[in-house]
């Protein structure tokens, strides 16, 4: 019988770890309401080595890797053969990998 992967040993080295993202204001016009702006964000480099190194974790520990920020949008399925981690936005300006990892 194969062994469920232990998350917190597995991914608590990349707790902290800094993923620079980009942040952009946009507006758009929405007939009934008038403008609206809001940000969006995504990572700055779509090889960004904390993330791919996150990938091959999960990919070496049999489960999918998700990667949540805020504004981001996803489904609210729950997978027992997904991490879940969270990148956020520190007082100091930088984003960085949270420390919390969740299957789901």
């Amino acid at each position: 019988m194969k062994r469920k992967p232990n998350i917190t040993d597995a991914f608590n080295k990349f707790a902290g770890k800094e993923v620079p993202m980009l942040e952009e204001t946009k507006t758009m016009k929405l007939s009934h309401l008038g403008d609206y702006t809001y940000t969006e964000v995504k990572p700055a480099n779509d090889k960004d080595p904390v993330l791919e190194a996150m990938q091959k974790t999960a990919d070496k520990n049999g489960v999918s890797l998700r990667v949540w920020w805020p504004g981001l949008a996803g489904t609210a399925d729950y997978r027992t053969d997904r991490v879940n981690a969270h990148i956020e936005k520190g007082t100091d300006g930088k984003w960085r990998v949270g420390p919390r990892f969740d299957i789901g």
